[in-house]
């Protein structure tokens, strides 16, 4: 790497071994810096790479990686760690480029069956406002998991995909959350006793906006997104399914404001979603929902949005069930209705300074 020239790419492929040969090896590399010199930048271009592999206990693994870059005041950096069983494989490359603004791209792939908890890290800094983006997923006895996932980070801004998909196990959590200058927003997706898949995705750069689509069957799963403020204002988006199946696709961002939506279909013993925007300083609340209980189904649309001047959600919903129990709350009040059978609804809340209300509508 004497003489690379101004685009030059500098590359790093991880793969984990398969089960049969793993307990052969135990590797562990740190501290591997490259300084390479660069003709249209000023100074040095940096990687640093760290690489721990562990055997903790037969039949397990502990696998931390490290890949950063820095380029004057800027850098990018992943840290990833994985806690798998060997029955479970994972490949991740990742290459830092120094043509125009430098940034690192990453994708990685996993599979198998077991147990796997794994977290990463994201981030840059130097290009603004720094950045921070998290992911987790863990899952417990999956008889299959498969995943994948890539990343583009540069200094002022970062992008963040991942999905994920567990059959058989006894529960899957996954959560990708990022962070900016004081603005959050994220996603997660949780299953019990439940096939789940969940892809995600989110986006830093002015502003933090999070987005995924869950697919889940089984006793129990959960689909939220979250976005809060520099200032503390939130909006928080939710839906729910016992003994059922579940399909919702979520949106929420983060930047002077927060802002979140979601559609939703759910089909079982138990549905439940809901809408909800809050300024915690103000006490501006808006609130909608759809609750059905017994043989229910139901198709939800709904938004929220809060900022220093108001806090607002609506919602729009077909519902059949045994019992259907939809509310609409403002700061101050509180309307809900109670139906059975099936029916259409339409609601709306908020609050500002000089007003407030709810209404429940059906269709």
């Amino acid at each position: 790497m004497d003489d690379l020239s101004e685009d030059a790419v500098c590359r790093l492929k991880l793969f984990y071994l398969p089960a049969g040969y793993r307990q052969n090896y135990l590797v562990q590399m740190t501290n591997i810096n490259l300084a390479v010199g660069g003709r249209s930048l000023s100074g040095l271009h940096r990687i640093s790479i760290s690489i721990t592999c562990l055997l903790i206990f037969q039949g397990a693994y502990a696998i931390d990686f490290h890949f950063s870059a820095n380029s004057g005041s800027g850098t990018v950096g992943i840290a990833e760690s994985y806690n798998v069983e060997e029955s479970i494989g994972v490949s991740s490359r990742a290459s830092a480029s120094f043509d125009g603004e430098f940034r690192i791209a990453e994708e990685n792939c996993l599979w198998g069956s077991g147990n796997a908890d794994i977290n990463q890290a994201f981030y840059g800094s130097g290009g603004g406002a720094d950045y921070v983006i998290n992911y987790a997923l863990e899952t417990v006895g999956a008889s299959d998991i498969t995943g994948r996932g890539s990343a583009c980070l540069m200094p002022s801004k970062g992008s963040v995909s991942r999905s994920a998909a567990t059959a058989g196990a006894f529960e899957t959590s996954a959560e990708l959350w990022g962070t900016e200058g004081g603005d959050v927003a994220g996603v997660g997706s949780y299953g019990f006793l439940a096939d789940i898949s969940a892809s995600q995705a989110v986006a830093t750069g002015g502003s933090v906006a999070a987005s995924q689509k869950v697919e889940a069957q089984g006793i129990s799963a959960v689909a939220r997104g979250e976005g809060v403020d520099s200032e503390g204002s939130y909006v928080d988006i939710y839906a729910q399914v016992y003994y059922g199946t579940l399909d919702a696709s979520q949106g929420v961002k983060a930047g002077n404001s927060a802002a979140g939506r979601q559609s939703a279909v759910v089909d079982g013993d138990f549905a439940y979603a809901y809408c909800q925007a809050y300024n915690p300083e103000k006490d501006y609340l808006a609130y909608v929902d759809n609750y059905i209980l017994g043989n229910a189904y139901f198709e939800f649309l709904g938004e929220a949005e809060v900022d220093e001047r108001e806090a607002r959600a609506h919602q729009i919903s077909y519902a059949e069930g045994d019992f259907l129990w939809p509310w609409a709350q403002s700061t101050y009040e509180l309307e809900e209705r109670f139906w059975t059978g099936a029916g259409s609804f339409e609601s709306w809340a908020w609050t500002n300074a000089n007003d407030y209300g709810q209404d429940i509508v059906e269709l």
